[in-house]
């Protein structure tokens, strides 16, 4: 047998992933000539819905081929739906990925030869020349020009003067291992739509691969086939929008600073060269490309302030500052793109701040380190472990940094996310927790209900989540659709919302339930809870912030039908995307409706059930004019109001060494050291108390 006849048999494992939306038909036609020329490819498809005919319609398709369907109730745009149906192929072995246009589609042999390439070295990032359906080129790599963001056609490309240029790869079809997507972590779903590839090409380059035009592989394009507009020259507003949009997210992302500055300076002549690609008799017959330029503009000029401001970019870029009047140690570790975003937003906002240091939790950090204030979260977390032997260890570092504390005067602030103990934990675990309360200096407390404290207070409320997720798209909202998004415990009661659910009659309401079970045997109930009810729909899995984004933002209602609800970042996270909450009747929940304003938040008495959920429906069916009131929930006045409490701390606490503390006295503001009062911002609008 030749070396040819091995090939095939020694390839790694290939799949096709292909992101449709609204596209069935293209899916019929494009991919099944692509799997009738390469039948050893697995497909999958992702179906970013539209409608319910179009999501049958897939589902008809898949059945009928034997093709993996990932249904996203929601519009995840082109790289969140990629990475959604990756991870699927991926799961099922894949081991080289072939992405795929749904009006794309590429021969059996230019496949082989895609794969040969990719074989050989996976880390290439490899694609066909593009031809549309006239023969003509439509991509065959494509240069970036640094100095203005526009784009030319790779071939050609002028020999002299040289250009500071970087080519980048359509992603209407292209191939590479899964060692490679790994590597530089797929598609970054802020973008949404357009540059999403050209965002992949430049971080694939900077992890070492490389970028090939494959010459002697072809696959054809029906330009237009997704987005075009009857035959039009004229493009959608939506290709508009985030053209210009994602070419200033893209330079914050990538770019110096001198060529971020170039390219905000150009930023509405770009804008009008993009619009003008559709022709300029529309802009004499509709204002929508007029409308797409301006919003684009904005929002990309907005995206680029706050993308360079992020606290990845701060993690990776923070260098060593001069001491500050207070040094904190937080009781959380190095958060990570799961951790709780409450804690992301509060670390950039303190981050920030002149005249605090904030460090996050080590055990060598917490017995080594010398720190004003200490500030603890969650403190059950440095008394548990993962094993008997670990958690042993863990406590009697506690017992030690306890002792620490105590022996070097820190000040210790904690902060009231849950008024009780938590449930389950042994008896030494208890014993030790309340010696730590016993130790705490100052509470800090995120709204004003609950039992009276029995020590210095301050109260500052949670803030919102609006700038959090400021990046990413938000799909239109489904009428009817009532979302749960959140981690699943029990005492959540989503199973009693899948019952109220289940028992309303009526066939145009939906449910999304988003989040990861806290138990198998959750999960398992859950889903047979929900199984027989077709307008159901679950993703029993953690959500990214892009999911969960997307889910409320689809929602016209969210649910959060907790047995018990003291702070719910659910209920802020909902609100800062301008969705309308149905929580339980308590005090927090009746002050959070005062704040932010009438029609945001309702609530029901006693268990949820169908007609609490109905009445709910029914008076969001009409949408509540303008936006949550969340003014209070500023986390710069937050940063502010936690230095003030840092500062109330340090001055209350007694012992060593007194010079630190003295200096800190000397910094603190005048009237800050009376007990049991809740701080209020320095602007002339109190913040108002509510659920956090």
């Amino acid at each position: 047998m030749s070396e040819t006849d091995q090939e095939p048999l020694e390839r790694p494992r290939c799949a096709v992933v292909v992101v449709n939306y609204g596209s069935a038909g293209l899916l019929a036609t494009n991919l099944t000539h692509v799997v009738a020329e390469s039948p050893d490819i697995k497909v999958v498809v992702v179906d970013n819905f539209t409608t319910t005919a179009e999501l049958a319609a897939v589902e008809r398709l898949c059945l009928e081929h034997g093709w993996t369907l990932v249904a996203s109730p929601t519009n995840l745009g082109f790289g969140g739906g990629m990475n959604r149906g990756v991870a699927a192929a991926t799961a099922a072995g894949a081991e080289q990925l072939l992405l795929l246009n749904p009006d794309a589609r590429i021969g059996g042999p230019s496949l082989s030869r895609l794969r040969e390439v990719v074989t050989a070295d996976p880390t290439v990032l490899a694609a066909p020349v593009i031809r549309t359906t006239e023969g003509r080129i439509w991509s065959d790599g494509t240069d970036l020009y640094l100095d203005n963001g526009r784009m030319r056609a790779t071939r050609k490309r002028a020999s002299k003067p040289v250009p500071r240029a970087e080519m980048w790869l359509s992603g209407a079809c292209l191939l590479l291992s899964r060692q490679l997507w790994e590597a530089i972590n797929g598609f970054d779903d802020r973008y949404f739509l357009y540059w999403e590839d050209v965002d992949l090409s430049w971080r694939a380059r900077e992890a070492g691969a490389t970028l090939e035009v494959v010459r002697d592989a072809e696959a054809v394009h029906d330009e237009g086939g997704t987005q075009g507009e009857g035959g039009s020259r004229a493009r959608s507003a939506t290709y508009y929008y985030y053209n210009i949009r994602n070419r200033l997210l893209f330079a914050a992302h990538h770019l110096v600073a001198a060529d971020r500055r170039r390219w905000v300076r150009t930023a509405l002549s770009e804008a009008y060269g993009i619009v003008l690609r559709g022709g300029r008799r529309q802009l004499l017959t509709s204002f929508a490309p007029w409308r797409a330029a301006v919003t684009g503009t904005v929002d990309g000029l907005r995206l680029m302030r706050q993308v360079r401001r992020s606290p990845f970019d701060r993690l990776r870029e923070r260098k060593d500052r001069p001491a500050r009047p207070v040094r904190v140690l937080q009781s959380f570790p190095d958060p990570r793109p799961t951790t709780n975003p409450y804690i992301w937003m509060l670390w950039q906002a303190l981050d920030t701040h002149p005249d605090v240091t904030v460090d996050t939790f080590s055990w060598r950090r917490a017995l080594t380190r010398d720190y004003d204030v200490f500030h603890a979260h969650w403190p059950e977390i440095l008394v548990t472990g993962p094993s008997a032997a670990k958690k042993v260890l863990r406590q009697l570092m506690f017992v030690l940094f306890l002792l620490r504390l105590q022996r070097r005067g820190t000040a210790i602030v904690r902060t009231l996310h849950n008024l009780e103990l938590p449930s389950g934990i042994s008896r030494r675990e208890v014993v030790l927790l309340r010696w730590f309360q016993r130790r705490t200096t100052l509470l800090v407390r995120i709204n004003t209900s609950g039992a009276r404290l029995d020590r210095p207070y301050e109260t500052i409320v949670h803030g919102h989540y609006r700038d959090w997720f400021a990046n990413y798209p938000r799909p239109a909202q489904v009428p009817g659709r009532v979302a749960y998004f959140g981690l699943i415990r029990r005492y959540k009661a989503v199973d009693t919302l899948i019952s109220a659910f289940r028992a309303t009659a009526d066939p145009s309401v939906s449910l999304f339930v988003g989040g990861k079970p806290s138990t198998a045997e959750l999960r398992e109930e859950l889903t047979v809870l929900a199984e027989p009810d077709p307008r159901v729909a679950m993703h029993l899995e953690f959500l990214t912030d892009a999911e969960l984004v997307a889910a409320a933002s689809a929602a016209q209602l969210v649910v959060l039908p907790y047995r018990e609800m003291h702070n719910s970042g659910g209920v802020l996270a909902a609100l800062s995307l301008d969705r309308p909450v149905l929580v339980p009747e308590n005090e927090v929940n009746a002050q959070l409706a005062e704040e932010v304003g009438p029609g945001w938040v309702h609530t029901y008495a006693g268990a949820l059930d169908a007609a609490a959920l109905t009445s709910a429906l029914t008076a969001v069916a009409a949408e509540v004019p303008g936006r949550p009131d969340l003014a209070a929930r500023d986390w710069d006045a937050a940063a502010e109001l936690h230095l003030r409490a840092y500062r109330r701390a340090a001055a209350l606490v007694g012992g060593r060494p007194e010079r630190r503390r003295e200096r800190i006295q000397a910094a603190a503001p005048r009237g800050l050291r009376s007990s049991g009062r809740a701080i209020q911002p320095t602007s002339s609008a109190a913040p108002q108390q509510g659920q956090a």
